[in-house]
């Protein structure tokens, strides 16, 4: 009797990214709480045990479907930069914010927390990214400036005092949960757009 032909190594990742898509929008409708091994084989229309098959378990699951994020989030750094000078700034802050809030990583956020081993492995692949906590106030100071040298932002603004302020408010929103108050997306539009008005050149 023949032996079932392995997966080439470039099928292995087709199907890993596939999953990883699906682990995504089962979290976006569902919540993490809903993400087990057998709800994302319901979520793909595969055989319950293709996912044990890709993934050892659920942790190296989620550490994949954080990993993935980080570099879509990422993208989303340079593309923020790049947005200087078009839309409007409160638009554009507005924009990355939601990025960051609407991501699968943040409803597992609380997870990573109390996850020791997950976490170093987490933190250890965003710093190799470039996306560590250091990392992610000098992206906003970096879109100021840019804007600044657009004209839309003040010269005399301290650009590396706002990014932080605004990076710091932000990672907040990712770890406070429900413990701390939850603008809507109206509410946090009008915030950002508000810290724009409040360092935009004056007319």
């Amino acid at each position: 009797m023949m032996s079932p032909a392995k997966r080439s190594a470039e099928t292995t990742q087709q199907l890993r990214s596939t999953l990883i898509e699906h682990a995504c929008r089962l979290i976006a409708r569902e919540g993490a709480a809903a993400l087990t091994m057998r709800a994302l084989a319901a979520e793909a229309g595969c055989a319950v045990g293709l996912p044990y098959k890709i993934f050892a378990d659920r942790r190296e699951l989620v550490a994949a479907i954080v990993r993935t994020e980080l570099g879509r989030l990422l993208a989303a750094c340079e593309e923020l930069v790049g947005r200087a000078g078009t839309a409007t700034v409160g638009d554009n802050l507005t924009w990355f914010a939601g990025v960051f809030l609407d991501s699968p990583a943040v409803a597992l956020t609380q997870e990573l927390l109390t996850d020791a081993a997950l976490q170093e492995s987490v933190a250890a692949t965003a710093h190799d990214a470039g996306l560590g906590p250091r990392d992610f106030p000098r992206v906003l100071s970096r879109y100021l400036a840019a804007e600044k040298r657009s004209g839309r932002v003040a010269p005399d603004v301290d650009e590396n005092a706002i990014g932080f302020l605004i990076a710091g408010a932000l990672h907040n929103l990712l770890i406070a949960g429900d413990a701390w108050p939850q603008p809507t997306r109206a509410e946090l539009e009008q915030i950002l757009t508000a810290t724009a008005a409040a360092i935009a050149v004056p007319r």
